[in-house]
């Protein structure tokens, strides 16, 4: 790959830069400044004008560049010293028109860069059902095939590419998250991290991909049309002619290759939608189930084995990390030695490689006790509490009961309106949302961006609604 003769050494000089922010800055307003020109090519007073605003605005008073001496104060010698610089970098390049003025153009490279860079930043995500739909459209539009090449393979590559591209960012992103929670967050952070799973990826784009925007919906219509674009000779030949007139190939058999390699491709990514749909599945419901098992452990209960280990632990933890200059090997206080003598040591000895020693005595059967028989009493002591609980339990069927009680007859009701006084009512609010998702339960969710802090938690706020059967 020859990149650097096309875009020349110091070109990335700009995003590694000390002023690497201000930089971008200026080509987002100079690629932003040509939405209302006929091409990528604008007057440079008119840009000038552009960055001395944005100067002007700016918090850095003083700018100077390592390799020169001269400090920047005034505003529009900043503007003009950076477009030296984006020209001498190789971002911009210099032309005059018909009447003499210097326009400010962006050649190609950097018009495919600045939008690459503008698709990382941004969050907007694919409606799944639109690609696949057009996809589909294009495929049994039979009053496209007259032309195959132009009108029906190329555009359902690139859309299919497209399209498999998002559902592999979609499995990364579950997988970002599932990392996260294998960082010792704290309850805080954890409530963070699971509300803004739920919003940019459990109530978006994993909804939509099982639901509305379900791929298997067009699945079998589109293999079978591409199926058939390689069995029909008359087609195949139309395609090989487009693609030599549009790729510019000479050889006939070199273009009828290419084509059939173009479909085989996009019938490969359609085969492959079940695994990554299965592995993105998977990733979900692990995330789910690290979220809430983790929300257990955060919330809880002091009072119980489990509590009374956690608090001794994260206790050990604060103290050790409070000790700047000292180490977790150093001596510790003898505080801290004695909760480690509940269990007697044991020694290594040339008597512990020595086998067990087995013996077989006969012994006559006992005879078979009689049933133990439980007082009734008792019996009934054991049955409610079981009943209680099974009744404290973040079941669905609790839940359910739970949000019923609470809506009465209102419609709808507030996450923030909900008492959160204990842990348990924060895990309960948890299990709410969780089954708010799922179309057995009578209610449903409705997320919201306004976040709530309450008694030392914050999360985004959600609404809870009777589900209309």
């Amino acid at each position: 790959m020859d990149l650097f003769s096309i875009l020349g050494a110091d070109y990335f000089k700009v995003l590694t830069s000390k002023y690497q922010n201000i930089f971008v800055d200026c080509l987002d307003i100079i690629y932003n400044s040509y939405r209302s020109e006929l091409s990528y090519g604008i007057d440079r007073e008119i840009l000038l004008l552009k960055l001395t605003d944005y100067f002007n605005k700016s918090d850095i008073s003083e700018i100077r560049f390592d390799e020169e001496n001269e400090i920047l104060v005034d505003p529009r010698a900043k503007a003009g010293e950076f477009l030296r610089k984006l020209k001498a970098y190789g971002w911009i390049e210099y032309e005059y028109g018909n009447d003499n003025r210097q326009k400010i153009i962006m050649p190609n490279h950097s018009v495919t860069i600045m939008q690459a860079l503008i698709s990382i930043t941004d969050t907007n995500e694919m409606e799944y059902q639109s690609e696949v739909s057009a996809i589909y459209s294009l495929l049994v539009n039979e009053k496209l095939y007259d032309r195959p090449y132009p009108q029906i393979i190329k555009p359902v590559y690139d859309r299919t590419l497209a399209l498999f591209t998002e559902l592999k960012k979609l499995n990364t992103s579950i997988r970002k998250y599932i990392d996260e929670l294998t960082d010792g967050q704290s309850p805080e952070e954890l409530m963070e991290h699971f509300f803004s799973y739920n919003e940019n990826i459990g109530s978006k784009a994993y909804h939509r991909m099982k639901t509305n925007d379900n791929v298997s919906r067009f699945r079998n219509v589109i293999e079978s049309r591409l199926r058939g674009i390689l069995n029909d000779k008359e087609i195949m030949e139309r395609a090989a002619i487009g693609y030599q007139n549009i790729e510019n190939e000479n050889d006939r058999e070199t273009a009828d290759d290419k084509i059939r390699e173009i479909v085989t491709n996009i019938l490969e990514y359609f085969d492959s939608y079940d695994e990554i749909e299965k592995e993105i599945v998977k990733k979900h419901t692990k995330y789910l189930k690290s979220a809430v098992s983790r929300a257990k452990l955060a919330f809880m209960n002091s009072n119980n084995i489990e509590g009374k280990i956690s608090t001794v632990l994260r206790e050990l933890a604060s103290a050790f990390n409070a000790e700047e200059d000292g180490s977790i090997y150093d001596d510790i206080p003898e505080c801290y030695c004695r909760i480690f003598n509940m269990f007697p040591q044991g020694f290594i000895s040339g008597e512990s490689l020595k086998p067990v020693s087995v013996t077989k005595k006969i012994t006559e059967v006992d005879d078979i006790f009689d049933p133990q028989i439980i007082p009734e009493e008792l019996a009934e002591k054991r049955k409610n509490a079981l009943k209680e609980r099974n009744a404290n339990r973040f079941s669905r069927k609790n839940i359910n009961l739970y949000v019923s009680e609470l809506l009465k007859d209102r419609t709808d009701i507030r996450a923030s309106e909900i008492d959160t006084v204990t842990r348990r009512d924060i895990i309960r609010l948890i299990f709410i949302s969780l089954y708010g998702k799922d179309k057995k339960s009578s209610y449903m969710i409705v997320p919201d961006d306004k976040y709530i802090t309450k008694n030392g938690f914050r999360f985004k706020d959600f609404t809870i609604k009777k589900r209309v059967r």
